[in-house]
């Protein structure tokens, strides 16, 4: 199959997304005609380039990992074309890629949950880069945690309140308070709970 990725950056849009339509009848099945209106509104070129860009590195992460897409529900397909539309993040355009090819690896997949879409819609960029921090730092306690996330990325503490208030929302994180031994007090650490770890492992390009 042509490459998307290459007929983005080397082709006329239309060409492109002649490709993309190839790749989407393997995601689609017999419901690829439907999806033709996301692809062929010349009015919105953004949200079409969006799309492209999504689909042609999701394309690349199946290739590259030597799996073949198959068809994905429309419940779960829909909302990620339409989430990637959205999306001017280069790293969200990539998480949302990683979902697409996770979902298209195999039958049935643990990655095609309906609310992964929602949920990965509902984050912005500093937030998936906090999740990114806690899965490879793992369990930290709350007070030094939230001082060192707003160094590393560079927002006030506050943000980083607003943030985590989000995540705990989702499911994703929270907060586990640990008694201290013999003070009789407690310290909260932050952790990201097994929904959040399955979210993790569905929005990331894995080999």
């Amino acid at each position: 199959m042509e490459s998307i990725s290459r007929n983005v950056a080397h082709t006329e849009l239309s060409t492109s997304m002649e490709a993309a339509k190839g790749f989407l009848a393997k995601l689609a099945g017999p419901g690829t005609e439907e999806l033709d209106f996301l692809l062929c509104d010349s009015e919105k070129i953004y949200r079409l380039k969006n799309q492209l860009c999504m689909l042609g590195r999701a394309q690349e992460i199946l290739e590259s990992s030597k799996s073949e897409p198959n068809a994905v529900h429309f419940r779960t397909l829909l909302p990620i074309l339409e989430g990637a539309a959205l999306e001017d993040d280069e790293m969200l355009i990539t998480k949302w890629a990683a979902l697409l090819a996770n979902s298209a690896k195999e039958r049935n997949s643990p990655a095609a949950r309906p609310s992964f879409p929602k949920i990965l819609a509902a984050l912005g960029p500093l937030e998936a880069q906090l999740m990114d921090i806690l899965a490879a730092t793992g369990n930290c306690k709350w007070t030094d945690c939230r001082r060192e996330l707003a160094e590393r990325l560079q927002a006030s503490e506050d943000c980083i309140d607003d943030c985590c208030g989000n995540l705990t929302r989702l499911d994703l994180i929270r907060l586990v308070a640990k008694p201290i031994a013999l003070t009789g007090s407690v310290d909260n650490y932050i952790e990201i709970t097994p929904f959040g770890k399955s979210f993790l492992s569905a929005c990331c390009h894995q080999v």
